[in-house]
């Protein structure tokens, strides 16, 4: 069986919490609390500016975690764990395709949020919710960015799941191995 070196299964792990992390802080603290802000262009300015910088580390995450799976030989190792495996395998391709889409869409529904104003400070409700003075465009993005946004958390939530649960028969298969050795 080929075996994927610790720094790779590390580097795809480490991108995958990340990932699932800032989007899920992001989405169920950052967005509904941004409505205590009293002045509804610093709420959308605030809102852009932290998406923003979460959106340079979230970058390198996505790449490690995709990277490591596809380049890495994780996903070959894996997929030599059995027919179960295999299908497990496909699963976490769909599921991390899904949220590499849903978090792409994200960023530019959010970029364009951000751009129907100068200094990015586009008047919303909460992250999710527009408020009456937001620009229509931005405003529909901004519906959008919620949907999405739970699109994105489902597929992480669900991707972690199953290499969890890869990883488990990884371990039992090379304790199998090494007793049968």
């Amino acid at each position: 069986m080929t075996e994927p070196s610790t720094t790779v299964r590390a580097l795809h792990n480490l991108g995958l919490a990340t990932w699932f992390g800032g989007t899920l802080f992001g989405q169920v603290a950052l967005n509904p609390t941004i409505s205590s802000i009293s002045d509804k262009r610093e709420r959308g300015r605030v809102l852009n500016e932290a998406w923003f910088r979460f959106t340079a580390v979230n970058a390198i995450a996505v790449v490690a975690a995709v990277g490591a799976w596809r380049l890495g030989g994780l996903k070959e190792a894996e997929e030599e764990l059995g027919i179960e495996a295999g299908a497990l395998v496909g699963l976490k391709d769909v599921l991390l395709g899904a949220a590499l889409f849903n978090s792409a869409v994200s960023g530019v529904l959010g970029a364009r949020i951000a751009g129907q104003s100068q200094e990015g400070d586009t008047p919303v409700e909460s992250g999710t919710e527009p408020a009456p003075e937001t620009p229509e465009a931005a405003a529909k993005s901004q519906r959008l960015i919620g949907f999405f946004g739970a699109g994105s958390l489902v597929s992480l939530a669900a991707a972690a799941a199953v290499s969890a649960a890869l990883e488990a028969r990884a371990t039992r298969m090379g304790a199998l191995g090494r007793l049968l050795s």
